[in-house]
């Protein structure tokens, strides 16, 4: 059995042709009427880095206490790639940033870069009858939406450059931008997933595909009035509403118990920690498996010791998508970072890192920072046309939420705050290839905390010509 889950950088659940998007998507519309999905999937945390960890373990990231790679990882705490490799299948992480990805959880798998689709491929290509889970994150739907790799410098030029045209010229830069996104999710549908499916089921083997994006995306949409367009975390990142929060959720092929219903649109909620143990389900692999042994210098021991209590937050959705009802889950918590709010700073204590909550409710959105004690709830009208919700404010009805103010009080209080951040020496170069293409990797994607000079860059990252 080949088990593939596909995260796609920034990909917003409206942009794609099945939903009504711009995006033109042949395989991906086809995989949905062969499939099934959920019709709200939503992100547990707002940028990519908590959102993977969410993803990867089943819980909430700041009850993890990792917001960026070179954050210490917990000893002992499973993730989607240790439980399947204690079942019994290869494991495969082809991520976008090879060096970082994943790389202080202990274990990944054999690893590859996913912006070398040959790589990809070897990767999805298995003898027949060996089982695999193979873990992708697709980067070129991300800013600046170029399907090719860039260096760093290049990359961090052509960003800042279009964020400075987003806010100084919204009318042209708006259009532009949301075509270039569109173009590029198409193009990888159409250049790139075919060809990954393809060889995902060469072997004639059953696949198991899920497709999610670990983020939204949003050019000025969700800016609070009076905010103007001022970094990439404008894009993702500092406002959580659908815009930047609600991905799609398709679930397609067979898994252990059957194949997956052919073209069920589901209601409820699925949420990022929930992809681990749906899949493990739908696998046949226990979730969340042994607690791994605590070994490797990018481990710190808190949190979970042998024969203590585990919590995790997601839940398995497999019977959903075998019978067709509705998921349980009735509500949607996405959390974001402090940097996220101000980039380049990671404080140390979990209060100040886990600042600003956001839940997603039927027909209602409630956000609340805890710094500056900002809260905000929204009705949403659920029947909006794509990129462009109707929302009504609520006013200065907030006697009756109190309690949901409290409970983000008490989710703040339970954050971890970040180990100290770890020596790049931990995390050898991934590949010549990566210096021949001159990847000079910060890891947390050059958003906040990387050197802005390539210089600066070759000396953090040891990489020489």
């Amino acid at each position: 059995m080949r088990v593939v889950l596909i995260i796609a950088d920034s990909l917003r659940a409206d942009a794609l042709g099945f939903a009504g998007g711009a995006a033109e998507t042949p395989l991906l519309d086809r995989l949905a009427a062969d499939g099934s999905r959920f019709e709200h999937g939503i992100a547990s945390a707002a940028w990519t880095v908590p959102s993977l960890v969410s993803i990867a373990t089943g819980t909430f990231p700041h009850r993890v206490g990792v917001s960026r790679w070179r954050h210490p990882f917990p000893a002992r705490r499973p993730t989607l790639m240790s439980a399947f490799a204690a079942a019994g299948f290869e494991v495969h992480s082809v991520v976008h940033n090879p060096r970082y990805c994943f790389a202080n959880m202990g274990f990944r798998g054999t690893v590859s870069d996913s912006e070398a689709p040959d790589q990809v491929i070897r990767a999805l290509s298995a003898p027949r009858g060996s089982d695999r889970l193979i873990v992708i994150h697709h980067w070129w739907t991300h800013l600046p939406y170029r399907n090719e790799p860039i260096p760093r410098k290049a990359w961090r030029g052509l960003c800042s450059k279009i964020i400075d045209e987003l806010r100084e010229d919204p009318d042209n830069a708006v259009p532009r931008e949301r075509g270039r996104y569109a173009q590029a999710i198409g193009w990888f549908d159409q250049q790139l997933l075919t060809r990954y499916l393809d060889a995902a089921s060469a072997s004639g083997d059953d696949v198991l595909l899920a497709v999610t994006g670990d983020h939204g995306e949003t050019w000025g949409d969700s800016l609070p009035p009076g905010r103007q367009m001022s970094h990439m975390y404008d894009l993702h990142g500092r406002w959580m509403t659908d815009e930047t929060t609600r991905v799609p959720m398709l679930f397609w092929g067979r898994g252990a118990a059957g194949p997956i219903p052919a073209g069920a649109s589901l209601g409820g909620f699925a949420r990022g920690v929930d992809l681990a143990p749906t899949l493990a389900a739908l696998a046949g692999v226990p979730w969340p498996g042994p607690l791994p042994e605590p070994i490797g210098p990018t481990l710190v021991d808190r949190g979970i010791r042998a024969g203590e209590s585990l919590q995790l937050d997601g839940v398995a959705l497999d019977r959903q998508l075998l019978d067709g009802s509705p998921s349980p889950v009735r509500e949607a918590l996405t959390v974001t970072s402090y940097n996220a709010i101000v980039p380049a700073k990671y404080p140390t204590s979990g209060k100040r890192m886990w600042r600003r909550f956001s839940l997603r409710a039927p027909g209602r959105r409630y956000t609340w920072d805890g710094q500056d004690r900002y809260r905000a709830a929204i009705d949403i009208d659920e029947q909006f046309a794509p990129g462009a919700p109707q929302v009504r404010g609520l006013g200065s009805r907030f006697a009756p939420l109190m309690g949901t103010w409290a409970r983000f009080a008490r989710e703040r209080r339970e954050g971890l705050g970040p180990g100290p951040k770890l020596d790049p020496k931990l995390f050898p170069r991934f590949a010549e290839a990566a210096v021949r293409r001159l990847k000079w990797e910060d890891d947390d994607g050059g958003l906040g905390g990387a050197a802005d000079s390539l210089a600066e860059s070759m000396s953090m990252t040891g990489y020489m010509e």
